[in-house]
């Protein structure tokens, strides 16, 4: 309200001030609408003042006067002054001025000697999201974004290739100067622009923060002129992008008795089965989004201001995942001694509500057979029972008739609706900076950023009704009976109830000096400072108990029984202090050669038991523009070149923790041995894995890169080469057999390498004054490799399939984590084929046939090969903007190639009764000579090159078509628009998605599709209203 009440303050002062003006005229744009914070200056009077939010200005001047004209993205003109004057300003052809965020502080584009791609607001907003990641996808050359379509799910970024094995992976992002470990808590109408420091050279001033790229990002601000209103809202629908079409129940029928016959079994299933169930259309149906803003900002020449809240909720696929976000945001200016002194203050308040659903439910219902019911008729969920007698599904076995299960999948509908969870997130953030100008080339500045968050978590498990509804035999009877006999039981209480608390809090605090001044042709710009920071400062608390009253409004842990006991955790995180010093100069000759130079020198008390726990971080890069040579300066169509180098190092202090550990036993266990001639028993002890001493990975990087803009700058681009090697990378190793140690530990045992090369083209033109439009491609192609890996630290093994089987492995001269498994090369024909080559284990005809790599004769781990990584080879974007008159259109594209992901829905079987995909009983082996390609119904569940897939894939991001009314009623604008979101993906792939990161960890489940979230596609209408 205090806001709103400022804003209508300084609404009223400037209309008094335009009032006592004498010449009033209009600022358009090259479309004919309204400029509003247009600068207009009298240099004649002295006298200055802004186009209000319709484009109006008035100002103290004298016909025939010349005014000038400036606003940020638009050409500077200076006309003539006239009476109820009307001025068109063009928009400025290049990005070459626009001003990039470096860390501590700006320069011109034009100035860079690094790689930094920078995203405008115009392009995160026309794709809605709860994420503004997941808007970037596709918009920057060398940054992937591996999207996760479940409600408030953050999607990953990977910049330049994967750097570590173990450590941490994420970026590092920076809010307006704050450093934050997420953005989930930003509304993306909120945001101005993300600039992404990709190369070491630019992100060297975060030192020890900076080893997978730092995210800086930029928020609204508030700007000199009369209040100005805008309101957005959009509502959307949801729905699987890339449905997999299942066996049908008489397929599954076929495929089922095919297994049974192949495995010598007599019991069949019936083709006459009562039920033909379609588990994705039971489990998943058309979810709903929806989110409303509104924003109010103005300001004079002394003081800005910008307020806003947001509203998104949006359904998940599954009934009742649903997740909700109140947003609020504050920021002001306020200039005091003259314009000298700077306070800018940023806040906000994120309010999360969320009900998750298991991800696993997708895959129990790709794997459920469509002959078991969603529910029986006599409303119990339907399982995996059926009459081996009758060959019915049910569970009524009749006397001397036998029973038994189809698959040990359970009701993936069920397995959902027991689900019980509820979140709740409290985030706050704030911002106080001082900026003083103690001369005009010197600054000082000192900001405090902070971020606090609560979560709060409830889970309630309805034990007895799981148990009952997994086994429809069962009665609440015999629960009563095991529960009696064994009252300290967790399996047999009537449910559980837990709560988890978890409060965190971090801040940085930073105090630099800015110096820029131009002595003639040489121009200095240089940066001093110190920062301070504090993180993983994380309190947690856990509590659960049984057997809680049923009914929800008397949850109450107090209330549960004292058997089973309850449970009561606490735990504090140790926090993490970082003092840092840094600085840049950066010098530039006439804006031709530039050269410019950081270091920054961090100490982190998380290593302050090491010998060594502080680390220096230093770049340095240099550019030249060759088009402000003589030789250049005046050639038609050749408007800008600029070749620039650069070097860095940086680091990744978020490394695991080592803990020593000794191996004790219990009674006869393996440590202990009796001695003496009483043969007494020892306890005794050995050693499991050892503390090692970790520091911080620290990643080298070189990158040469150019930038040019060409044909009257209506081509623009850059190039961008890089090579970057982890010189210390933390490994999981594996103690050898025959070492001290037993468990494994981590240790710096290698280096990774990512190099690769980026590109990005941009084509504006206008057609005619009405039509203008805009094309941009980008692509990013990089080479990832583990090496220099010390003797006997490679060979971790990892991709779990829980089935006992494993997909990965850590090597030396592969990419981190290499598939690794058994080469498919056709199928075994009959069972004299079988017997004449080598094979593993018992294999029988329609089974999978393996490679024999090494020609020993036998087929095992020493046949496995490796088939690349799941992480993407390189990546591309495709932008189409289209403006006609009011309308206006934009077509994104984003594709990625040369990975494999691995199909688990198809690859992982337990007892052979899961179903499969209408296309794998199409094609199966039925007999000899009847396909050497797939495999049978009996078939191996072995992990094999048979499941992996290309993970390439192109989809259309976002197809959005609007209309723009101006000046309807008292309203300024208002633009209706329509959104498709990744309407189309073209893929070989045969699951639901390529897009397989799960938790990102290399070693686990990324690239494997299990308990995966489907792809899905959206469609939006949305009103953007300016008042």
């Amino acid at each position: 309200m205090k806001n709103f009440i400022f804003g209508v303050f300084v609404f009223l002062l400037y209309q008094g001030q335009m009032m006592a003006q004498d010449i009033n005229g209009k600022v358009l744009d090259e479309t004919g609408l309204p400029l509003p914070g247009v600068t207009i200056s009298n240099a004649t009077a002295s006298s200055s003042t802004i186009t209000d939010f319709d484009g109006n200005f008035s100002i103290n001047a004298k016909a025939g006067e010349s005014l000038t004209f400036t606003f940020l993205g638009y050409q500077t003109q200076t006309v003539t002054a006239s009476a109820g004057m009307s001025v068109s300003m063009s928009s400025a052809a290049t990005d070459i001025d626009e001003v990039v965020v470096v860390g501590y502080g700006s320069q011109k584009r034009s100035d860079l000697t690094s790689a930094i791609s920078t995203i405008k607001s115009d392009q995160i907003t026309k794709q809605p999201a709860y994420n503004a990641l997941q808007s970037l996808q596709g918009k920057a050359a060398g940054v992937n974004i591996i999207a996760n379509d479940a409600p408030g799910a953050t999607p990953t970024i990977i910049i330049r290739g994967l750097g570590t094995a173990e450590s941490g992976r994420s970026p590092m992002y920076v809010v307006d100067g704050i450093i934050t470990g997420s953005i989930a808590n930003l509304n993306p109408n909120d945001i101005e622009s993300f600039d992404i420091m990709k190369d070491a050279a630019s992100s060297a001033i975060y030192g020890s923060n900076a080893a997978n790229g730092v995210v800086f990002i930029t928020t609204k601000k508030g700007k000199q002129g009369n209040t100005q209103i805008k309101v957005n809202s959009f509502y959307g629908t949801k729905s699987i992008l890339n449905q997999v079409k299942m066996a049908n129940s008489s397929q599954y029928v076929t495929f089922f008795n095919e297994k049974q016959a192949a495995l010598g079994l007599s019991e069949r299933l019936s083709m006459n089965q009562q039920y033909n169930t379609d588990w994705f259309d039971a489990l998943a149906g058309v979810s709903f989004s929806q989110g409303n803003d509104v924003s109010f900002s103005g300001g004079n020449e002394n003081s800005t201001y910008y307020f806003s809240f947001n509203n998104y909720t949006e359904d998940g696929l599954i009934d009742d995942h649903d997740v909700s976000r109140n947003t609020l945001r504050s920021s002001n200016t306020l200039k005091a001694i003259d314009g000298k002194l700077k306070i800018t203050q940023n806040f906000s308040a994120s309010f999360a509500k969320s009900t998750p659903k298991p991800y696993s439910s997708f895959t129990d219902a790709y794997k459920q057979a469509p002959v078991v019911p969603v529910l029986y008729p006599d409303g119990r969920y339907g399982q995996s029972f059926w009459n081996k007698t009758t060959g019915q599904v049910g569970y009524e076995i009749g006397p001397g008739e036998s029973g038994g299960r189809l698959n040990a999948i359970g009701n993936p509908v069920a397995n959902a609706f027991y689900a019980n969870e509820k979140n709740k997130m409290m985030e706050l953030q704030g911002l106080i900076q001082a900026d003083y100008e103690i001369t005009d080339w010197l600054t000082a500045t000192s900001r405090f950023g902070a971020t606090k968050s609560y979560s709060k978590t409830r889970v309630f498990s309805d034990i007895r009704a799981r148990w009952l509804t997994a086994d429809p035999t069962r009665t609440g009877a015999s629960f009563d009976a095991s529960q009696a006999a064994a009252p300290n039981s967790t399996e047999f209480a009537d449910n559980s109830l837990s709560y988890r608390d978890v409060e965190s809090f971090r801040y940085n605090w930073d105090t630099y000096l800015t110096f820029d001044k131009s002595f003639g042709k040489h121009n200095f710009d240089a940066t001093l400072g110190v920062t301070q920071e504090r993180r993983n400062d994380i309190y947690e608390s856990y509590m659960q108990g049984y057997n809680v009253p049923a009914q929800e409004n008397y949850w109450n842990i107090n209330l549960g029984s004292s058997n089973p006991l309850k449970v009561a955790q606490q735990f504090y995180a140790d926090p993490i202090q970082v003092l840092s010093y840094f600085g840049r100069i950066q010098y530039n000759f006439d804006e031709r050669y530039y050269i410019s130079g950081t270091v920054r020198r961090d100490g982190n008390s998380a290593f302050k038991n090491n010998a060594e726990y502080w680390g220096t971080f230093p770049s340095v890069s240099a550019g030249w523009v060759i088009t402000n040579e003589s030789f250049l300066k005046d050639i038609k169509n050749i408007d800008f070149i600029k070749l620039r180098a650069g070097y860095g190092e940086v680091g990744n202090a978020n490394v695991p923790v080592n803990i020593s550990v000794i191996n004790v036993d219990a009674g006869s266990g393996n440590n202990n041995y009796v001695f003496g001639p009483n043969q007494d028993l020892i306890l005794g002890s050995s050693a499991g894995s050892p503390a090692t001493e970790l520091s911080w990975e620290v990643t080298k990087e070189v990158n040469v890169g150019l930038d040019f803009e060409l044909l009257e700058r209506r081509l623009s681009g850059t190039v961008d080469y890089y090579n970057r090697l982890n010189t210390n990378t933390v490994i999981d190793v594996k103690p050898i057999l025959n070492g001290p140690y037993s468990s494994n530990y981590f240790d710096h045992g290698g280096e990774v390498r990512n190099k690769g090369i980026e590109a990005s083209l941009n084509w504006r033109d206008n057609i005619t004054d009405d039509f203008t439009y805009s094309i941009g491609v980008n692509y990013g192609r990089n080479t990832n490799t583990l090496e220099n890996v010390k003797p006997a630290y490679d060979g971790t093994i990892g991709g779990s399939l829980g089935d006992g089987q494993i997909t990965k492995r850590l090597q030396e001269g592969q990419p981190i984590y290499s598939w690794w498994m058994l080469e498919s090369n056709g199928v075994w024909q009959t069972q004299a084929e079988i017997d004449a080559n080598p094979h593993i284990g018992n294999p029988a005809p329609g089974h999978l046939r393996y490679v024999d790599q090494n020609g020993d004769g036998l087929i095992d781990d020493r046949d496995k090969k490796y088939f690349g990584s799941y992480i993407p080879k390189f990546s591309y974007g495709v932008n189409i903007n289209l403006a006609y008159k009011n309308f206006d259109l934009s077509v994104d594209g984003f594709g990625v190639g040369g990975n494999k992901v691995y199909n688990g829905l198809k690859g992982t079987r337990i007892d052979g009764g899961e179903n499969i995909a209408a296309d794998t009983f199409n094609g199966r082996w039925t007999g000899p000579g009847t396909s050497n390609t797939n495999p049978g119904a009996n078939r191996d569940a072995l992990a094999s090159s048979y499941f992996l897939e290309d993970g390439d894939y192109f989809r259309i991001n976002n197809i959005t078509l609007g209309y723009t009314f101006v000046d309807m009623l008292k309203i300024s604008k208002l633009r209706i628009y329509g959104t498709a979101q990744n309407p189309f993906m073209f893929t070989k792939y045969s699951g639901f998605t390529p897009e397989l990161n799960n938790s990102g960890t290399p070693r686990e489940t990324a690239g494997i599709e299990l308990s995966a979230y489907p792809n899905i596609k959206t469609f939006i209408f949305g009103v953007n209203i300016e008042f």
